[in-house]
């Protein structure tokens, strides 16, 4: 098998090196606040000491043709606007190089020195100076430890961790995972991970693939006004369009599951296209062949997400998009209570599935040179379920406990982007969502073992349709000249379900320095509904021998978030970056009684608790300083260092100070890669990532007290009050790209906590050992990527 391996290798690197592989590099060129097309701009792409020039046609398009696969440069130029400069673009023979260019138009007057802007890591969005970063479909892969997931690459960003190894939470500045907004395609979506929970918005697997997706933004705090319904940051991601000038393919088997996808045009004449891509579980498929390799818990998920374009001319440019999953586990456990960070009764049998459907129409309308009308229509679907059955012979009934939640979604929103001129742009829009939901659960006696205070008895089982979200922003953004630039933004919302109401100003400022630097200042306020099974939980009231819906009346949560930043480039590919936050939250919701309860550590589990009973007397703090040093890839090398130093706390009706769940006060992540190029149709890349931490806080077992109950008992006045052991974990990626004639292959390897560290993920009691016992975080884990484009 050795031999056959080495001989395998020999022949592909044979192959790869037998002549100069070419492809086509093309693109548009469009100004970056209207979106309308560039004619006329100068575009030039520099490769093995060569250069090519071109000029983009009358509707922004540019074509090179013949390109030696490679890294390439690309610049682009146009009179009156900042020139942008785009390194290290990748062209493979398997796949055209397509590239979309903004251009931002300068403010120059004669007297006045330019300066220029930063380019890599910028947002697409225009409106944000802080907090917010561009990243690429390349970063989601090329970091060791993402596996493709925008969620685990973003936990390498300056001020983010994640909550649990199994699951792709991710904690902006010590806030509940349940404050991040996900958007697509200027579509606000529901929890886009495969075993979503209700309330929660991350998931063991991404429904997103990054093979349609293109550059998108991540912000995390301060953002622009657009954004609402969100308190911690927004992931706004954007998907790419398809070939509309060949059919291209793409087969992948790797973490998500194995794949097949194509793209290509439905008329070159209109340049329509269609994108679209389906995935199936690797251990479900081997379930179905009737192999089991994890077990009786086989996760089983399936998910189909496509994008059709649609340019018409004067009519704007139409696109339809959808995403659509479904997954299913059953755990068994015949009496085990130690070993997942799955929570899952003892001698039980623990069924739980979910899907998530997205539809949505978008139209770009430009109108006049200077203004463009982007609108979306759009429908979405999630549902979750658990169902725990027990495991005993001798209970007559055999359920403990079966909850089934469903969340339907219409939305419509259209935004007006007016550049008044090079210093002046204004953006208007309003966003309207509507839900009907279906949440029931059933209970027996036996579930609350040991039995709870029937104050915390709840239950939830109501249809209701007409829960109204109405959303409304208008924002101004004034370039007083090339170097200094004032943003002010106001965000309405009214939840109407129970008349709760947002105005929310957000500002800031930002100074290009003449050393190439920047200062930048920014304020927002933001709010955010409670998940929507919140507001119908209902309570049991023994005086009535009734359940009562006590949370219909709770308020938004709010936050102020004030940041003060320091950009600077230290060189023409490394940067240094400074920020430093503070967050005032309130109005979170808490327990009427006095209590250790608080809203804002929920969100990073398979499961949300139904609490009733809730008041918006909550508070909270976070605070810290951020620092991040990046080499962009250049030179066939990068790296990416970040340190957070923070503290979280909060505030529960008993007006006792805590830390929050996530205050781990401390994170430094530290990775970097290295390309071998074997020869101009071969590549190795090498990437290593490590991450340290402050350890996990748990609720607090009193072991005394839970062996003299027989059961776990809980101190909540000492809950998080200590960290666990820190955090530590080691991560690598090696992979090998051939590009043939007409195909790219790529094969990669990534080896997930290599040192096999122990992480503390949570305790419990053992009644049996009469001990406390720990459950861990991921171990090491291997897993193998293999793709074919063509």
């Amino acid at each position: 098998m050795k031999h056959l391996f080495l001989l395998a290798f020999c022949i592909i690197l044979t192959h790869a090196a037998k002549s100069q592989l070419t492809q086509s590099v093309r693109g548009t060129v469009v100004d970056k606040v209207t979106q309308n097309s560039l004619p006329g701009a100068a575009v030039v792409i520099r490769y093995n000491n060569q250069t090519q020039g071109t000029i983009s046609a009358e509707n922004g398009t540019y074509l090179f043709t013949g390109i030696p696969v490679g890294k390439h440069h690309l610049e682009v130029s146009f009179m009156g606007y900042e020139p942008v400069s785009l390194r290290n673009i990748e062209v493979r023979s398997g796949k055209e190089c397509i590239l979309h260019v903004e251009l931002l138009e300068k403010v120059v007057k004669m007297d006045e020195i330019v300066v220029s802007a930063f380019k890599n890591g910028e947002t697409r969005n225009k409106m944000a100076v802080l907090s917010a970063r561009r990243f690429s479909v390349r970063e989601t892969e090329k970091y060791a430890g993402s596996w493709g997931d925008p969620s685990r690459m973003a936990a390498n960003y300056a001020g983010v961790i994640t909550a649990n190894d199994s699951r792709n939470d991710i904690i902006i500045r010590g806030n509940s995972p349940q404050g991040l907004l996900w958007r697509l395609e200027g579509v606000n979506i529901p929890n886009p991970n495969h075993f979503a929970a209700l309330g929660s918005t991350g998931g063991p697997v991404s429904m997103l693939n990054n093979n349609l997706l293109a550059n998108s933004d991540f912000f995390t705090g301060a953002f622009p006004a657009e954004y609402g319904n969100a308190l911690s940051g927004v992931f706004d991601l954007k998907l790419r369009n398809g070939n509309n000038a060949q059919h291209e393919f793409t087969g992948q088997m790797g973490f998500g599951g194995i794949e097949l996808g194509a793209e290509g045009p439905l008329s070159k004449k209109t340049g329509s296209s269609y994108m679209i891509n389906y995935r199936y579980s690797i251990p479900g498929l081997m379930d179905v062949l009737g192999f089991s390799p994890t077990g009786s818990a086989v996760p089983n998920y399936q998910d189909l997400s496509f994008k059709i374009n649609l340019p018409a001319k004067n009519l704007g440019n139409f696109a339809l998009f959808g995403l659509g999953g479904i997954s299913a586990i059953e755990f068994i456990n015949e009496g085990d209570t130690n070993g997942s960070t799955y929570d899952i009764s003892a001698n039980a049998r623990t069924r739980n599935g979910s899907n998530t459907g997205i539809l949505a129409l978008t139209h770009r309308l430009p109108v006049g040179e200077n203004a463009m009308l982007f609108s979306t229509l759009s429908a979405t679907r999630a549902y979750g379920s658990t169902q725990i059955d027990s495991l005993s012979d001798d209970r007559v009934d055999k359920r403990f406990y079966a909850e089934g939640n469903l969340e339907n979604k219409l939305g419509f929103s259209s935004r007006y982007t007016q550049k008044v001129n090079a210093r002046n742009t204004l953006n208007a829009g309003i966003h309207f969502d509507a839900w009907s939901v279906h949440f029931t659960d059933s209970i027996t006696g036996e579930v609350y073992d040991p039995p709870m205070p029937e104050r915390y008895i709840y239950q939830i089982n109501t249809e209701e349709k007409g829960i109204n979200l109405l959303q409304a922003h208008a924002e101004w953004q004034h370039r007083l000249n090339q170097q200094l630039t004032f943003y002010a933004g106001l965000h309405f919302q009214d939840f109407l379900y129970n008349q709760s109401l947002a105005f929310d100003p957000r500002f800031s400022l930002s100074y290009q320095l003449a050393n190439r630097g920047k200062i930048s200042l920014a304020y927002g306020k933001h709010s955010q509904i409670q998940p929507l099974y919140i507001y119908f939980a209902e309570t049991y009231l023994q005086e009535n021998d009734e359940y009562k819906q006590t949370n219909k009346e709770l308020d938004l949560t709010r936050a102020h978030h004030l940041i003060a930043g320091y950009d600077q480039l230290l060189g023409q590919n490394l940067k240094l970056k400074v920020e430093t936050y503070y967050q005032a939250l309130y109005d979170v919701p808490v327990h009427s009684e006095a209590g250790w309860f608080s809203m804002v550590n929920a969100g990073n589990s398979f499961h949300q608790e139904r609490v009733g009973n809730l008041i918006n007397d909550g508070t909270g703090r976070n605070l810290g300083i951020e620092l991040t040093l990046e080499k962009y890839l250049d030179d066939h090398y990068y790296f990416l260092i970040t340190t957070s130093l923070f503290d979280s706390k909060y505030r529960g009706s008993d007006a006792i100070w805590r830390n929050t769940e996530f205050n781990t006060n401390y994170v430094v992540n530290a990775l970097g890669g290295y390309e071998i190029i074997i020869n101009e149709n071969m590549s190795v890349d090498l990437n290593l990532r490590t991450v340290w931490s402050g350890g996990k806080r748990n609720p607090f077992i009193d072991l005394e007290q839970s062996k003299a109950a027989g059961y776990t008992v809980y101190d909540h006045e000492k809950d998080y009050s200590f960290r666990e052991k820190d955090y530590f974990k080691l991560d690598f990626r090696v992979s090998l790209m051939v590009n043939g004639k007409k195909t790219t292959q790529e094969w990669a390897l990534d080896l997930t906590n290599v040192s096999n560290h122990q992480n503390v993920y949570s305790r419990s009691y053992n009644a049996e050992q009469q001990t406390i016992m720990y459950v861990y975080q991921q171990g090491f884990y291997p897993m193998f990527l293999y793709r074919i484009n063509f």
